[in-house]
Protein backbone atom coordinates (compact mmCIF):
# COMPACT_ATOMS: atom_id res chain seq x y z
CA UNK A 1 0.00 0.00 0.00
CA UNK A 2 1.07 3.46 -0.76
CA UNK A 3 1.35 5.98 2.15
CA UNK A 4 -1.17 7.94 3.12
CA UNK A 5 -0.13 11.93 1.74
CA UNK A 6 -3.64 13.80 1.52
CA UNK A 7 -6.89 13.40 3.86
CA UNK A 8 -9.76 15.30 1.99
CA UNK A 9 -13.71 15.34 2.90
CA UNK A 10 -16.71 16.21 1.90
CA UNK A 11 -19.82 17.25 4.32
CA UNK A 12 -22.18 17.02 2.16
CA UNK A 13 -26.09 17.13 2.88
CA UNK A 14 -26.70 13.86 3.86
CA UNK A 15 -23.38 12.60 4.51
CA UNK A 16 -19.64 13.40 4.86
CA UNK A 17 -17.58 11.38 2.43
CA UNK A 18 -13.38 11.23 3.58
CA UNK A 19 -11.33 10.03 0.61
CA UNK A 20 -7.09 9.70 1.06
CA UNK A 21 -4.93 9.93 -1.38
CA UNK A 22 -1.07 9.06 -1.81
CA UNK A 23 1.12 11.69 -3.16
CA UNK A 24 0.40 10.23 -7.10
CA UNK A 25 -3.40 11.03 -6.55
CA UNK A 26 -4.19 7.35 -6.56
CA UNK A 27 -7.04 6.98 -4.10
CA UNK A 28 -6.06 4.00 -0.87
CA UNK A 29 -9.25 4.87 0.67
CA UNK A 30 -12.50 6.00 0.90
CA UNK A 31 -15.26 5.81 3.30
CA UNK A 32 -18.98 7.68 4.57
CA UNK A 33 -20.69 8.46 7.58
CA UNK A 34 -24.49 9.19 7.20
CA UNK A 35 -26.50 11.27 9.11
CA UNK A 36 -30.15 12.96 8.98
CA UNK A 37 -31.52 16.86 8.57
CA UNK A 38 -34.57 17.69 9.48
CA UNK A 39 -38.07 19.02 8.38
CA UNK A 40 -39.98 20.89 10.94
CA UNK A 41 -42.45 22.10 8.49
CA UNK A 42 -42.85 22.22 4.79
CA UNK A 43 -40.50 23.43 2.79
CA UNK A 44 -37.88 23.54 6.24
CA UNK A 45 -34.53 21.86 6.34
CA UNK A 46 -32.28 21.78 9.21
CA UNK A 47 -28.93 20.35 10.11
CA UNK A 48 -27.27 20.05 13.83
CA UNK A 49 -23.20 21.15 12.66
CA UNK A 50 -22.49 18.43 15.92
CA UNK A 51 -23.43 15.83 13.49
CA UNK A 52 -20.99 17.32 10.72
CA UNK A 53 -17.86 16.67 13.45
CA UNK A 54 -19.01 13.16 14.89
CA UNK A 55 -19.28 12.05 11.00
CA UNK A 56 -15.93 13.23 10.35
CA UNK A 57 -14.47 12.04 13.57
CA UNK A 58 -15.96 8.57 12.80
CA UNK A 59 -14.76 8.77 8.93
CA UNK A 60 -11.20 9.01 10.96
CA UNK A 61 -11.76 5.93 12.53
CA UNK A 62 -12.99 3.95 9.70
CA UNK A 63 -9.44 5.05 7.94
CA UNK A 64 -8.00 4.03 11.41
CA UNK A 65 -9.48 0.48 11.50
CA UNK A 66 -8.21 -0.03 7.78
CA UNK A 67 -5.00 -0.08 9.52
CA UNK A 68 -3.64 2.79 7.80
CA UNK A 69 -1.22 4.95 9.56
CA UNK A 70 -2.80 7.89 9.56
CA UNK A 71 0.50 9.85 10.94
CA UNK A 72 1.77 9.88 7.42
CA UNK A 73 -0.86 12.36 6.37
CA UNK A 74 1.57 15.96 5.59
CA UNK A 75 -2.27 17.80 4.44
CA UNK A 76 -5.93 17.76 4.96
CA UNK A 77 -8.37 20.24 2.98
CA UNK A 78 -12.05 19.99 3.40
CA UNK A 79 -14.86 20.80 0.80
CA UNK A 80 -18.77 20.84 1.36
CA UNK A 81 -22.31 21.81 0.22
CA UNK A 82 -22.66 25.41 0.07
CA UNK A 83 -25.32 28.23 1.01
CA UNK A 84 -25.73 26.88 4.61
CA UNK A 85 -25.12 29.31 6.76
CA UNK A 86 -23.59 28.01 10.48
CA UNK A 87 -23.66 31.16 13.10
CA UNK A 88 -21.41 31.12 15.88
CA UNK A 89 -21.76 33.00 19.23
CA UNK A 90 -19.68 35.00 21.47
CA UNK A 91 -18.29 31.18 22.83
CA UNK A 92 -17.72 29.69 19.47
CA UNK A 93 -20.63 27.14 19.80
CA UNK A 94 -22.84 27.08 16.78
CA UNK A 95 -26.69 28.77 17.00
CA UNK A 96 -29.69 27.37 16.14
CA UNK A 97 -31.29 26.71 13.38
CA UNK A 98 -28.72 26.24 10.94
CA UNK A 99 -30.98 26.37 7.83
CA UNK A 100 -29.74 23.90 4.93
CA UNK A 101 -29.34 25.46 1.28
CA UNK A 102 -32.51 23.15 0.34
CA UNK A 103 -34.59 25.21 2.79
CA UNK A 104 -37.03 27.23 0.85
CA UNK A 105 -38.77 29.34 3.48
CA UNK A 106 -37.14 32.50 2.44
CA UNK A 107 -38.55 32.77 -0.52
CA UNK A 108 -40.46 35.96 -0.07
CA UNK A 109 -37.21 37.49 1.46
CA UNK A 110 -35.47 36.58 -2.03
CA UNK A 111 -37.73 38.35 -3.79
CA UNK A 112 -37.22 41.81 -2.00
CA UNK A 113 -33.40 41.31 -1.87
CA UNK A 114 -33.58 40.54 -5.95
CA UNK A 115 -35.76 43.76 -6.61
CA UNK A 116 -33.65 46.38 -4.49
CA UNK A 117 -30.05 44.32 -4.89
CA UNK A 118 -30.78 43.73 -8.90
CA UNK A 119 -28.75 40.82 -8.78
CA UNK A 120 -29.42 37.89 -11.38
CA UNK A 121 -31.09 34.63 -9.72
CA UNK A 122 -27.80 32.69 -10.11
CA UNK A 123 -26.58 35.13 -7.70
CA UNK A 124 -29.13 35.55 -6.01
CA UNK A 125 -31.34 32.97 -5.04
CA UNK A 126 -33.36 31.44 -2.26
CA UNK A 127 -30.86 28.51 -1.73
CA UNK A 128 -28.02 31.33 -0.97
CA UNK A 129 -27.12 32.39 2.37
CA UNK A 130 -28.17 35.98 2.60
CA UNK A 131 -32.14 35.82 2.15
CA UNK A 132 -32.07 33.06 4.80
CA UNK A 133 -30.00 35.52 6.72
CA UNK A 134 -32.85 38.28 6.51
CA UNK A 135 -35.23 35.60 7.06
CA UNK A 136 -33.87 35.24 10.88
CA UNK A 137 -33.07 39.00 11.37
CA UNK A 138 -37.26 39.27 10.68
CA UNK A 139 -38.00 36.20 12.65
CA UNK A 140 -35.40 34.87 14.83
CA UNK A 141 -33.90 38.14 15.97
CA UNK A 142 -32.73 36.46 19.56
CA UNK A 143 -30.11 34.24 17.35
CA UNK A 144 -28.72 37.11 15.21
CA UNK A 145 -28.05 39.31 18.51
CA UNK A 146 -25.90 36.41 19.61
CA UNK A 147 -24.22 35.59 15.90
CA UNK A 148 -20.38 36.37 16.17
CA UNK A 149 -18.94 34.89 13.28
CA UNK A 150 -20.57 33.48 10.10
CA UNK A 151 -19.05 30.26 8.48
CA UNK A 152 -20.11 27.75 6.38
CA UNK A 153 -20.29 23.74 6.99
CA UNK A 154 -16.52 22.86 5.99
CA UNK A 155 -15.82 26.29 7.46
CA UNK A 156 -17.08 24.72 10.62
CA UNK A 157 -15.26 21.72 10.67
CA UNK A 158 -11.82 23.18 9.80
CA UNK A 159 -12.09 26.02 12.75
CA UNK A 160 -12.79 22.38 14.88
CA UNK A 161 -10.03 21.20 13.71
CA UNK A 162 -7.14 24.40 14.29
CA UNK A 163 -9.40 26.68 16.13
CA UNK A 164 -9.07 29.34 13.15
CA UNK A 165 -12.33 31.09 11.52
CA UNK A 166 -11.88 31.58 8.25
CA UNK A 167 -13.88 31.09 4.61
CA UNK A 168 -12.81 31.15 0.76
CA UNK A 169 -14.28 33.18 -1.77
CA UNK A 170 -16.56 30.54 -3.43
CA UNK A 171 -18.45 30.28 0.04
CA UNK A 172 -18.91 34.18 -0.40
CA UNK A 173 -20.17 33.93 -3.90
CA UNK A 174 -22.66 31.08 -3.35
CA UNK A 175 -23.97 33.38 -0.15
CA UNK A 176 -24.49 36.45 -2.12
CA UNK A 177 -21.95 38.48 -0.36
CA UNK A 178 -19.14 38.69 -2.75
CA UNK A 179 -18.70 41.34 -4.71
CA UNK A 180 -17.25 39.77 -8.21
CA UNK A 181 -15.50 42.44 -9.70
CA UNK A 182 -13.14 42.98 -6.56
CA UNK A 183 -13.48 39.17 -5.12
CA UNK A 184 -13.82 40.88 -1.69
CA UNK A 185 -17.03 40.97 0.73
CA UNK A 186 -19.90 42.87 0.04
CA UNK A 187 -20.61 44.21 3.58
CA UNK A 188 -22.80 46.58 2.76
CA UNK A 189 -25.59 43.67 2.00
CA UNK A 190 -25.20 42.44 5.42
CA UNK A 191 -25.57 46.15 6.78
CA UNK A 192 -28.82 46.56 4.34
CA UNK A 193 -30.40 43.72 6.22
CA UNK A 194 -29.47 44.98 9.90
CA UNK A 195 -26.45 42.37 10.42
CA UNK A 196 -23.21 44.09 10.87
CA UNK A 197 -20.44 43.12 8.46
CA UNK A 198 -18.41 42.35 11.75
CA UNK A 199 -19.58 38.66 11.79
CA UNK A 200 -17.54 38.28 8.42
CA UNK A 201 -14.74 35.97 8.43
CA UNK A 202 -11.46 36.21 6.74
CA UNK A 203 -11.84 35.62 3.08
CA UNK A 204 -8.94 33.40 1.49
CA UNK A 205 -8.11 31.39 -1.60
CA UNK A 206 -8.42 28.05 -1.67
CA UNK A 207 -5.29 26.54 -1.52
CA UNK A 208 -4.09 29.28 1.24
CA UNK A 209 -2.22 27.94 4.29
CA UNK A 210 -5.32 27.10 7.71
CA UNK A 211 -2.72 26.74 10.09
CA UNK A 212 -1.77 23.64 12.15
CA UNK A 213 -4.39 21.39 13.92
CA UNK A 214 -4.81 21.41 17.81
CA UNK A 215 -2.53 19.57 19.70
CA UNK A 216 -5.60 17.72 21.96
CA UNK A 217 -7.30 17.36 17.97
CA UNK A 218 -4.42 15.69 16.58
CA UNK A 219 -3.89 13.62 19.22
CA UNK A 220 -7.74 12.33 19.71
CA UNK A 221 -7.77 11.93 15.78
CA UNK A 222 -3.96 9.99 15.70
CA UNK A 223 -3.17 12.69 12.68
CA UNK A 224 0.35 14.50 13.03
CA UNK A 225 0.71 17.61 14.70
CA UNK A 226 2.54 18.85 11.42
CA UNK A 227 -0.20 18.54 9.37
CA UNK A 228 -1.12 21.40 7.16
CA UNK A 229 -4.79 22.34 6.59
CA UNK A 230 -5.29 23.88 3.57
CA UNK A 231 -8.62 26.15 3.54
CA UNK A 232 -10.44 24.49 0.77
CA UNK A 233 -13.53 26.03 -0.91
CA UNK A 234 -17.66 25.09 -1.68
CA UNK A 235 -18.60 21.64 -3.20
CA UNK A 236 -19.17 23.76 -6.50
CA UNK A 237 -15.56 22.56 -6.77
CA UNK A 238 -16.91 19.83 -8.27
CA UNK A 239 -17.53 21.36 -11.61
CA UNK A 240 -13.76 20.93 -12.44
CA UNK A 241 -13.51 17.70 -10.66
CA UNK A 242 -15.44 15.47 -12.05
CA UNK A 243 -14.13 14.78 -15.79
CA UNK A 244 -11.19 16.16 -17.70
CA UNK A 245 -12.84 19.72 -19.49
CA UNK A 246 -12.87 19.36 -23.00
CA UNK A 247 -14.76 20.69 -25.72
CA UNK A 248 -18.59 18.88 -26.06
CA UNK A 249 -18.33 17.20 -22.90
CA UNK A 250 -20.68 18.54 -20.25
CA UNK A 251 -20.26 17.58 -16.71
CA UNK A 252 -22.95 16.57 -14.62
CA UNK A 253 -22.12 16.34 -10.56
CA UNK A 254 -25.48 14.43 -9.60
CA UNK A 255 -25.81 14.83 -6.48
CA UNK A 256 -28.72 15.23 -3.84
CA UNK A 257 -28.72 18.81 -6.31
CA UNK A 258 -26.87 18.20 -9.58
CA UNK A 259 -24.63 20.92 -10.84
CA UNK A 260 -24.33 20.77 -15.15
CA UNK A 261 -21.62 22.86 -16.96
CA UNK A 262 -20.10 23.00 -19.91
CA UNK A 263 -16.26 24.24 -19.97
CA UNK A 264 -16.12 27.71 -22.47
CA UNK A 265 -12.96 28.31 -24.35
CA UNK A 266 -11.18 31.40 -24.12
CA UNK A 267 -12.65 32.85 -27.26
CA UNK A 268 -15.70 31.52 -26.37
CA UNK A 269 -18.39 34.46 -25.83
CA UNK A 270 -21.68 32.53 -25.09
CA UNK A 271 -24.57 33.79 -22.69
CA UNK A 272 -28.26 33.05 -22.38
CA UNK A 273 -30.40 36.00 -23.12
CA UNK A 274 -33.17 34.59 -21.04
CA UNK A 275 -31.10 33.79 -17.84
CA UNK A 276 -31.73 30.04 -17.99
CA UNK A 277 -28.10 28.79 -17.62
CA UNK A 278 -25.45 31.23 -16.63
CA UNK A 279 -21.34 31.77 -17.35
CA UNK A 280 -19.74 31.01 -13.98
CA UNK A 281 -16.11 32.17 -13.56
CA UNK A 282 -14.68 29.25 -11.33
CA UNK A 283 -10.75 29.85 -11.33
CA UNK A 284 -9.07 29.35 -14.48
CA UNK A 285 -12.57 28.24 -16.44
CA UNK A 286 -15.10 29.83 -17.60
CA UNK A 287 -18.22 27.28 -17.57
CA UNK A 288 -21.95 27.82 -19.09
CA UNK A 289 -24.36 25.49 -16.84
CA UNK A 290 -26.71 25.65 -14.11
CA UNK A 291 -28.28 23.88 -10.93
CA UNK A 292 -31.03 21.68 -10.40
CA UNK A 293 -32.76 21.69 -7.37
CA UNK A 294 -33.94 18.53 -5.77
CA UNK A 295 -32.60 15.47 -8.47
CA UNK A 296 -30.60 13.28 -5.45
CA UNK A 297 -32.73 14.64 -3.23
CA UNK A 298 -36.14 13.48 -5.20
CA UNK A 299 -34.95 9.86 -5.51
CA UNK A 300 -34.31 9.59 -1.78
CA UNK A 301 -37.50 11.02 -0.82
CA UNK A 302 -39.30 8.58 -3.09
CA UNK A 303 -37.79 5.85 -1.61
CA UNK A 304 -37.94 6.53 2.18
CA UNK A 305 -41.61 7.96 1.22
CA UNK A 306 -42.51 5.26 -0.96
CA UNK A 307 -41.36 2.48 0.59
CA UNK A 308 -41.05 -0.04 3.76
CA UNK A 309 -38.65 0.74 5.95
CA UNK A 310 -36.86 -2.92 5.77
CA UNK A 311 -35.90 -2.26 1.87
CA UNK A 312 -32.81 -1.21 1.34
CA UNK A 313 -32.32 1.47 -0.98
CA UNK A 314 -30.22 -0.93 -3.89
CA UNK A 315 -33.05 -3.15 -3.54
CA UNK A 316 -35.74 -1.07 -4.16
CA UNK A 317 -33.82 0.58 -7.04
CA UNK A 318 -32.79 -2.68 -8.34
CA UNK A 319 -36.61 -3.87 -8.93
CA UNK A 320 -37.95 -0.70 -10.00
CA UNK A 321 -35.48 -1.08 -13.25
CA UNK A 322 -37.69 -4.23 -14.21
CA UNK A 323 -40.16 -1.62 -14.70
CA UNK A 324 -39.76 -0.42 -18.63
CA UNK A 325 -38.52 2.52 -20.25
CA UNK A 326 -41.24 4.93 -19.60
CA UNK A 327 -42.42 3.72 -16.61
CA UNK A 328 -45.81 2.93 -18.09
CA UNK A 329 -45.95 6.33 -19.38
CA UNK A 330 -45.75 7.61 -16.38
CA UNK A 331 -43.78 10.94 -15.65
CA UNK A 332 -42.29 13.22 -12.69
CA UNK A 333 -41.20 16.61 -12.31
CA UNK A 334 -38.55 16.72 -9.43
CA UNK A 335 -39.67 20.11 -8.16
CA UNK A 336 -39.42 19.46 -4.64
CA UNK A 337 -38.25 22.22 -3.51
CA UNK A 338 -38.77 24.97 -6.21
CA UNK A 339 -36.25 24.58 -9.28
CA UNK A 340 -33.06 26.48 -10.37
CA UNK A 341 -32.03 25.90 -13.80
CA UNK A 342 -33.96 26.53 -16.02
CA UNK A 343 -36.74 28.48 -13.94
CA UNK A 344 -35.32 29.70 -11.13
CA UNK A 345 -38.80 29.39 -9.01
CA UNK A 346 -39.27 28.82 -5.53
CA UNK A 347 -43.04 28.32 -6.36
CA UNK A 348 -42.58 24.82 -8.57
CA UNK A 349 -43.51 21.73 -6.70
CA UNK A 350 -42.92 18.16 -8.15
CA UNK A 351 -45.31 15.79 -9.62
CA UNK A 352 -46.20 12.73 -10.71
CA UNK A 353 -48.17 12.76 -13.92
CA UNK A 354 -49.91 10.07 -15.64
CA UNK A 355 -50.82 7.53 -12.58
CA UNK A 356 -53.19 5.12 -13.03
CA UNK A 357 -54.29 2.25 -11.01
CA UNK A 358 -51.88 -0.21 -12.33
CA UNK A 359 -49.10 1.60 -11.58
CA UNK A 360 -46.76 0.44 -8.76
CA UNK A 361 -44.15 2.02 -6.10
CA UNK A 362 -41.65 0.18 -8.26
CA UNK A 363 -42.76 2.38 -11.40
CA UNK A 364 -43.39 5.82 -9.44
CA UNK A 365 -39.40 5.13 -8.21
CA UNK A 366 -38.52 4.25 -12.03
CA UNK A 367 -40.30 7.68 -13.00
CA UNK A 368 -38.08 9.50 -10.34
CA UNK A 369 -35.01 8.65 -12.14
CA UNK A 370 -36.41 9.26 -15.58
CA UNK A 371 -37.33 12.67 -14.72
CA UNK A 372 -34.23 13.51 -13.75
CA UNK A 373 -32.69 12.91 -16.67
CA UNK A 374 -35.35 14.31 -18.24
CA UNK A 375 -34.31 17.96 -16.49
CA UNK A 376 -31.07 17.04 -17.52
CA UNK A 377 -31.88 16.90 -21.11
CA UNK A 378 -34.18 19.95 -20.81
CA UNK A 379 -30.19 22.21 -20.04
CA UNK A 380 -29.20 20.21 -23.31
CA UNK A 381 -31.99 21.69 -25.51
CA UNK A 382 -30.72 24.91 -24.20
CA UNK A 383 -27.47 24.40 -24.70
CA UNK A 384 -28.51 23.16 -28.45
CA UNK A 385 -30.24 26.89 -28.96
CA UNK A 386 -27.34 28.42 -27.74
CA UNK A 387 -25.01 27.15 -30.34
CA UNK A 388 -23.19 24.96 -27.99
CA UNK A 389 -22.64 21.13 -29.42
CA UNK A 390 -22.57 18.38 -26.97
CA UNK A 391 -21.16 15.29 -27.76
CA UNK A 392 -21.22 13.61 -24.39
CA UNK A 393 -21.99 13.82 -20.73
CA UNK A 394 -19.67 12.98 -17.73
CA UNK A 395 -21.48 12.28 -15.10
CA UNK A 396 -19.61 12.05 -11.48
CA UNK A 397 -21.02 12.01 -7.57
CA UNK A 398 -22.87 10.08 -5.52
CA UNK A 399 -25.94 9.33 -8.05
CA UNK A 400 -23.64 7.40 -10.24
CA UNK A 401 -23.52 4.80 -7.61
CA UNK A 402 -27.03 4.22 -8.40
CA UNK A 403 -27.82 0.99 -10.14
CA UNK A 404 -29.23 2.08 -13.80
CA UNK A 405 -29.35 5.59 -13.65
CA UNK A 406 -25.94 6.15 -15.68
CA UNK A 407 -27.85 3.54 -18.36
CA UNK A 408 -31.20 6.10 -17.88
CA UNK A 409 -29.32 9.02 -18.60
CA UNK A 410 -27.56 8.28 -21.75
CA UNK A 411 -31.15 6.52 -22.93
CA UNK A 412 -33.18 9.64 -22.00
CA UNK A 413 -30.74 12.10 -24.01
CA UNK A 414 -29.36 10.06 -26.20
CA UNK A 415 -25.83 10.85 -25.40
CA UNK A 416 -22.59 8.49 -24.21
CA UNK A 417 -22.45 8.88 -20.84
CA UNK A 418 -18.68 8.48 -19.23
CA UNK A 419 -18.18 8.46 -15.76
CA UNK A 420 -14.41 9.16 -14.68
CA UNK A 421 -14.45 8.97 -11.51
CA UNK A 422 -17.53 7.24 -9.36
CA UNK A 423 -18.42 9.10 -6.30
CA UNK A 424 -15.35 10.68 -5.42
CA UNK A 425 -15.54 13.68 -7.64
CA UNK A 426 -15.14 17.06 -5.29
CA UNK A 427 -12.51 15.90 -3.20
CA UNK A 428 -9.99 15.41 -5.99
CA UNK A 429 -9.56 19.59 -6.20
CA UNK A 430 -8.90 19.67 -2.94
CA UNK A 431 -5.86 17.32 -3.46
CA UNK A 432 -4.53 19.46 -6.34
CA UNK A 433 -5.13 22.53 -3.98
CA UNK A 434 -2.56 20.36 -1.25
CA UNK A 435 -0.27 19.99 -4.11
CA UNK A 436 -0.44 23.52 -4.75
CA UNK A 437 0.00 24.24 -1.40
CA UNK A 438 3.06 22.27 -0.80
CA UNK A 439 4.89 23.01 -3.79
CA UNK A 440 4.32 27.00 -3.67
CA UNK A 441 3.66 26.61 -7.34
CA UNK A 442 0.33 28.11 -8.86
CA UNK A 443 0.91 26.65 -11.80
CA UNK A 444 1.07 22.77 -9.89
CA UNK A 445 -3.15 22.39 -10.00
CA UNK A 446 -3.97 21.84 -13.31
CA UNK A 447 -1.33 19.02 -13.34
CA UNK A 448 -1.76 17.51 -10.06
CA UNK A 449 -5.71 17.52 -11.02
CA UNK A 450 -5.30 15.99 -14.33
CA UNK A 451 -3.01 13.10 -12.74
CA UNK A 452 -6.00 12.37 -10.41
CA UNK A 453 -8.00 10.87 -13.58
CA UNK A 454 -7.47 7.49 -15.20
CA UNK A 455 -9.72 6.05 -18.14
CA UNK A 456 -13.51 6.25 -18.17
CA UNK A 457 -16.49 3.74 -17.90
CA UNK A 458 -18.44 4.93 -20.91
CA UNK A 459 -22.67 3.79 -20.90
CA UNK A 460 -23.54 3.89 -24.54
CA UNK A 461 -27.46 4.56 -25.23
CA UNK A 462 -29.71 1.67 -26.05
CA UNK A 463 -31.17 1.06 -29.52
CA UNK A 464 -34.99 0.69 -29.20
CA UNK A 465 -36.31 3.23 -26.53
CA UNK A 466 -35.81 6.35 -28.50
CA UNK A 467 -39.15 7.12 -29.56
CA UNK A 468 -40.60 5.94 -25.57
CA UNK A 469 -38.37 8.78 -24.21
CA UNK A 470 -38.23 11.15 -27.09
CA UNK A 471 -42.48 11.21 -26.29
CA UNK A 472 -42.38 11.33 -22.73
CA UNK A 473 -39.79 14.19 -22.73
CA UNK A 474 -42.13 16.54 -24.98
CA UNK A 475 -44.64 15.73 -22.14
CA UNK A 476 -42.02 16.73 -19.61
CA UNK A 477 -41.04 20.16 -20.95
CA UNK A 478 -45.01 20.81 -21.71
CA UNK A 479 -45.95 20.02 -18.08
CA UNK A 480 -43.21 21.66 -16.70
CA UNK A 481 -43.15 25.07 -18.26
CA UNK A 482 -47.28 24.67 -18.08
CA UNK A 483 -46.26 24.73 -14.13
CA UNK A 484 -43.77 27.24 -14.87
CA UNK A 485 -46.44 29.81 -15.97
CA UNK A 486 -48.70 29.11 -14.25
CA UNK A 487 -47.31 29.58 -10.73
CA UNK A 488 -45.46 32.71 -12.17
CA UNK A 489 -48.99 34.23 -12.89
CA UNK A 490 -49.53 33.36 -9.09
Amino acid sequence: MNKPFALTADVGTSSLKAVLYDVAGKIIATVTSRYEYHSPQPDWAEANPEDWWNALVDAIRQLQAKHIDLGEIQALALTGQMHTAVLLDERLVPLAPTILWLDRRAARETAELQQSLHMPSYQLNSTYTLPKLLWLVRNKPEVISRARWLLWPKDYLRFRLTGRILTDITEAGGAALLDWETLTWAEERLSRIGISPSILPPLCRPEDDAGSLLPEVADALGLSSGVKVIVGAGDVLALISSAPPFPGRVTCCLGSSSMVYYPLAEDQDVSDPLGRLYVYPLLPYRLLGGVSSTTGASLQWAWRTLFPPDMSFEHAVKTALQSPPGAHKLIFLPFLSGERSPYWSDDLRGAFYGLNLSHTIYDMLRSVMEGVAFSLRYLLTIYDELGIKVDEIALAGGGVNTPGWSQIIADVCHLPVSVFCGGDTVTRALYAYICQALDSTPDAFKPALLRTFGSANMVLPQLGVEKVYDLLFERYRRLADFLHQHFSEG
